[in-house]
């Protein structure tokens, strides 16, 4: 077994220890796009200008993971109606969402609009270059948030928070819908077997958002749903990640199904390990701004290797703690992946 290799991830997933703990560049859309000097917007609807930044990413860093569409996920939102802005730099952000008056809007849209969307085309055709250039040397996941998260962005977040209090009947609706959009998203680069592996990110799931008691409610039964018909239907898994300090809700994560919990820097990967151990394979948690951008390379690496230490070596691989910063230094990219190895 190679030491950072797809079956190295493969063997971390089901809790194993491969020979050296494996490293992945988690996300990086906009480091990406930023590492070939362009833009988001540029990225978002040119295929091979996309691919030019995944590839020429995976040439200098190699991941066994490779994360397409990362940076990217408002598109979906924007494909169904909604409307997006790019800042100068950085990711999509939804100005105007789906729902303006009520949540019955969303009866009356199509989904299949996003086969017709350029921006979701552009991401399922890189996907499909990227898995067809790369072979098995990597494992390719497209990256969208997760249902609770793609369910505010198209409601509007702030009203969408309110009314898991006031109308948690909108909540469920807006959540199924979610579910159903995620699907049609997926569901050709599952068929076409483009992609190993499902990324998600339901960092409006987060702890410093809502409650344990309201994710075990509204966030966890479109999770599960979501998961389980990737996994049975097309035997592909799910990588989770939700920001913030989750250790209230990791027993929950574990519920979803996901093969990979994905944990943020607030988390003590020490306390994470004890309770996952055996149950689910965990990821993570260098500071992807303090340590990744900010800091030097030796700081990276004793990072990375307090990381390896305190979750290691069995069921774990080491990454950012969340999606790295457009500016971080390559060199602090590459310490980390060669710390853990």
């Amino acid at each position: 077994m190679q030491k950072n290799s797809p079956d190295a991830i493969r063997e971390a997933f089901h809790r194993g220890a491969p020979p050296k703990v494996p490293a992945v560049l988690f996300g990086g859309g906009q480091w990406s796009v930023n590492q070939i000097g362009r833009t988001m917007r540029e990225a978002a609807t040119d295929r091979d200008l996309m691919t030019e930044a995944v590839l020429a990413t995976q040439k200098k860093v190699s991941s066994p993971i490779v994360f397409v569409g990362s940076g990217f996920n408002n598109v979906l939102t924007g494909a169904l109606g909604g409307r997006i802005r790019f800042p100068r730099m950085g990711s999509p952000e939804v100005v105007v969402p789906l729902v303006l008056e009520s949540d019955e809007e969303v009866n009356n849209i199509d989904l299949t609009e996003l086969d017709r969307d350029p921006a979701v085309y552009t991401i399922r055709e890189t996907a499909r270059r990227v898995h067809e250039t790369l072979g098995d040397s990597t494992i390719v996941a497209v990256t969208q948030w997760g249902p609770f998260t793609t369910a505010g962005q198209m409601y509007g977040l702030d009203g969408f928070l309110r009314a898991t209090i006031t109308h948690p009947e909108t909540i469920h609706r807006m959540t199924d819908f979610a579910v159903k959009a995620l699907k049609q998203y997926y569901k050709p680069l599952l068929e076409q077997r483009t992609i190993g592996l499902i990324s998600l990110a339901d960092h409006s799931a987060s702890s410093d958002t809502i409650s344990r008691k309201a994710f075990a409610k509204f966030c966890l039964p479109p999770l599960m749903e979501f998961i389980d018909w990737a996994k049975r239907s097309y035997h592909v898994d799910t990588w989770l990640h939700i920001c913030g300090n989750t250790a209230d809700k990791w027993d929950l994560m574990i519920d979803s199904g996901a093969v990979c919990l994905s944990l943020d820097q607030k988390v003590d990967m020490g306390m994470a390990k004890q309770v996952c151990k055996g149950k689910v394979a965990i990821a993570g948690n260098v500071d992807p701004v303090h340590i990744m951008d900010q800091g030097g390379i030796n700081d990276v690496i004793a990072a990375t290797k307090r990381c390896i230490e305190a979750a290691g070596p069995d069921g774990f691989i080491v990454t950012t703690g969340c999606e790295m910063t457009p500016t971080t230094p390559f060199g602090n990219v590459q310490a980390m992946m060669e710390a853990a190895l």
